[in-house]
């Protein structure tokens, strides 16, 4: 049977050279809590925008649009560095925000005539929970 010796030091440089490419991989991944905080804050502010501020749909369609692919593009050059399925999640976050928003909550507030900011502020923030589970979701190791 072949037996492998190392010494004390070199076991201690091999671990330490593990925990430097751990910490420099945890270093590398932080940019998606920002990515994924700005469209749960584009899609607050989306939601804000249309049924608080009443800002004509499409300009506030336009600026969630705009902000969205400029993230996304930066998302998409580092998603070497993106958590394990964290993109798709986000991906399905974002479409399920966009259903949730626009085909059930709008809708069934303007049915009943809710006026109040208060009402559409808690739909926004509803819809906007799939984004921000993403965050949880994407962050274990």
């Amino acid at each position: 049977m072949i037996s492998n010796h190392i010494s004390a030091d070199e076991a201690a440089a091999c671990v330490a050279a593990g925990e430097k490419a751990g910490a420099e991989a945890r270093r590398a991944t932080r940019w998606f809590p920002v990515f994924v905080g700005l469209q749960a804050g584009f899609a607050l502010a989306f939601t804000f925008a249309v049924d608080v501020l009443h800002v004509y749909y499409w300009t506030a369609f336009g600026l969630l649009s705009l902000g969205s692919i400029s993230i996304w593009t930066i998302a998409l050059r580092n998603q070497v560095s993106a958590p394990r399925n964290g993109l798709r999640n986000m991906q399905i976050a974002v479409a399920t925000w966009f259903a949730l928003y626009t085909l059930m909550l709008d809708p069934a507030l303007q049915l009943v005539g809710a006026t109040r900011p208060w009402w559409w502020m808690l739909a926004g923030v509803i819809a906007v929970s799939p984004i921000v589970a993403c965050l949880f979701a994407s962050s274990r190791r």
